[in-house]
């Protein structure tokens, strides 16, 4: 620009001028500074990284079955619709629906019901290895007496959840969902993680049974209704298609949501990465310690030129 230019290797500035060999010769005289710096950034920089609290991460990977094409459901779609009854799930993307489930808020309300679960994810402070126990922080949880400090609403601990502790991705090729839940406890991450999967079959089983309940009863009502033959035998095996499917919600313990991969407990830190930030740090304590110096002593050299 109009301050600042380089020509074969060496720098302009407003007047003044340097060489690389000039550069490397003020570095050089200032190396004790820029030793010392470095060397308190890079010792700074460990008790940092080992100050730092370890969080493991736990992952399943999932196949949704789709309920109703398991039940046989699916063929009778439109004879349901001919005889005005309305099939759950008909048409609807199973996995788009499980992982919504699992992201809601009353889902989470659902899971703050179990023992530990809210501590676990708003009061923890750290973990012991060989207790293999969570530390709790004492100013919000009284882990003795089990009682609130100050207790948080579902709502805070359900922003928590998706912002630090909660990943979930599907992959559209293969229709593969995978789960992953951080936490500075191995064993609370393959806990809960276990915990989301078990309640979101439970509950999805819940409300399909509820739902063939009451289309059993609608169907057997107007089965008493009809005097057609053609019409009762379709409602027979609307009937019969429903008691399929409350029979494989019954049966199956995991119901839309089976694991090709299990949780596991974590034995390796998923972070911090304590040797990037220790490099990160020193580098750039190193550069800001290097810029200080040239800036002071171009400033200082360009007051001083006549």
């Amino acid at each position: 620009d109009g301050n600042n230019y380089i020509i074969s290797g060496f720098l302009y500035s407003d007047g003044f001028n340097v060489d690389l060999a000039e550069l490397i010769g003020i570095l050089w005289s200032y190396k004790r500074s820029i030793i010392g710096f470095s060397t308190l950034v890079f010792l700074s920089s460990i008790i940092i990284a080992l100050s730092l609290t370890e969080y493991y991460r736990s992952e399943s990977i999932l196949i949704t079955r789709d309920s109703q094409d398991a039940s046989g459901l699916s063929q009778y779609s439109g004879l349901a619709s001919l005889a005005g009854v309305s099939i759950p799930g008909s048409g609807g993307n199973v996995s788009a629906e499980m992982i919504a489930v699992i992201k809601s808020r009353q889902f989470t309300n659902h899971l703050l019901q179990f023992e530990d679960v809210l501590p676990s994810i708003m009061a923890s402070k750290s973990y012991d290895k060989k207790t293999q126990q969570i530390q709790y922080d004492s100013d919000i949880y009284d882990s003795e007496t089990k009682e609130w400090i100050t207790k948080p609403s579902y709502l805070k601990a359900h922003k928590k959840i998706l912002r630090d502790v909660l990943n979930i991705t599907e992959d559209k090729l293969t229709g593969f969902i995978t789960i992953r839940v951080e936490h500075l406890s191995p064993v609370f991450a393959k806990e809960f993680l276990t915990l989301i999967i078990t309640e979101a079959n439970n509950l999805k089983r819940k409300k399909d049974i509820e739902s063939s309940e009451k289309a059993l009863s609608y169907l057997k009502m107007e089965l008493s209704k009809t005097s057609l033959i053609e019409i009762k035998e379709s409602i027979s095996q609307l009937i019969e298609a429903q008691l399929e499917r409350k029979m494989m919600a019954n049966i199956h313990e995991e119901y839309t949501l089976t694991t090709a991969e299990p949780p596991f407990i974590p034995e390796d830190k998923s972070k911090p990465s304590r040797s990037l930030i220790i490099f990160l740090t020193t580098f750039f304590g190193v550069m800001f310690c290097t810029g200080i110096i040239l800036v002071k002593h171009f400033y200082f050299s360009k007051q001083t030129t006549p």
